[in-house]
């Protein structure tokens, strides 16, 4: 890439509690590289609370490190969830 390096995460297709521990290390290792993120999100069937929940503590820690994050095509599923439990706006998700 040029100019400055992305780390690219793609998000499970069922994003709930149960894939949060093993998520959350893949998003911590992306906040050691200290690079801008981005979300691939199309892929993304169901999203609960607790995996959404998590996504706001990842997204505060990025922007307390200065880090960028991009959602590159977020699914009806993700942005429907996202608004339903009133987290939209604070995962950058309008």
């Amino acid at each position: 890439m040029s100019g400055s390096e992305k780390t690219v995460i793609t998000c499970p297709d069922s994003l709930d509690i149960s894939v949060v521990a093993e998520f959350s290390v893949e998003l911590n290792t992306a906040l050691e590289a200290k690079q801008a993120i981005q979300f691939q999100a199309a892929g993304i069937e169901r999203a609960d609370t607790a995996a959404l929940q998590m996504l706001c503590t990842f997204f505060l820690d990025a922007q307390a490190e200065g880090i960028d994050i991009e959602w590159l095509e977020p699914s009806d599923a993700l942005l429907g969830a996202s608004k339903q439990i009133g987290l939209a706006e604070h995962l950058n998700l309008h």
